[in-house]
């Protein structure tokens, strides 16, 4: 498999939690890596390592 690249993130505000929401499409999938944080950078950062942890043989570069 080889290592996935994400899309141009959807960054949005959700002003009553007072949260940044990302989500970014995986190339080659219909996945959708998605995070929250209290900046634009954590809620990226976030949505990478959820997405990291749901599949960690994404990102070893394996040949198919």
């Amino acid at each position: 498999m080889a290592v996935p690249t994400f899309t141009a993130p959807v960054v949005i505000f959700d002003a009553i939690k007072g949260l940044f929401k990302a989500s970014y499409t995986v190339s080659g999938t219909n996945e959708k890596a998605v995070g929250l944080g209290d900046t634009e950078y954590q809620a990226k950062r976030s949505a990478v390592v959820t997405y990291r942890n749901i599949n960690p043989l994404a990102f070893l570069d394996l040949p198919a």
